[in-house]
């Protein structure tokens, strides 16, 4: 029987043996995995990282053009600004050397007097013209009615 027991502990030694083995190459393959992540995670944060600092340099750059158009366009205003004061202080200066003209408003009263003044003109003339055309044709034989 002690044979049979020591069999038996050889042989659970044996297996308890190949079942410790087997969990150290389980574990060295989860521990292979977890590198070859961590490595890849590695590599695309330095890639992440690489990226992020091309792009910083890219807004860098266009910051300091936009400051640069920034500083161009408020001197074009300040001069633009100069040019209107100048402007405002010359028409100021002319408005006080050449008096203010007085507006005229022209009153429809007069509009229509002067309206018939000219209609009575014209009704003298025209009446001028026919008084004196028929002293001219009662000698001839040119009949001015039928014309008329």
């Amino acid at each position: 029987m002690m044979r049979i027991l020591q069999f038996l502990v050889v042989l659970l030694g044996g297996v308890a043996a190949a079942q410790q083995q087997a969990l150290m190459d389980y574990l060295e393959r989860r521990l292979l995995a977890i590198e070859d992540r961590i490595s890849l995670w590695h590599e695309q944060t330095s890639r992440y990282t690489s990226e992020l600092r091309e792009l910083k340099q890219q807004i860098v750059a266009q910051l300091e053009g936009l400051d640069k158009n920034k500083e161009a366009l408020r001197s074009e205003l300040d001069a633009v600004g100069v040019r209107v004061d100048r402007v405002e202080r010359e028409m100021d200066y002319l408005g006080t050397q050449n008096g203010a003209q007085p507006c005229v408003d022209v009153d429809d009263k007069l509009v229509e007097q002067q309206v018939t003044v000219a209609k009575e003109r014209n009704k003298s003339k025209y009446a001028k013209l026919t008084g004196i055309a028929p002293m001219f044709h009662e000698n001839s034989d040119f009949n001015y009615r039928a014309y008329s």
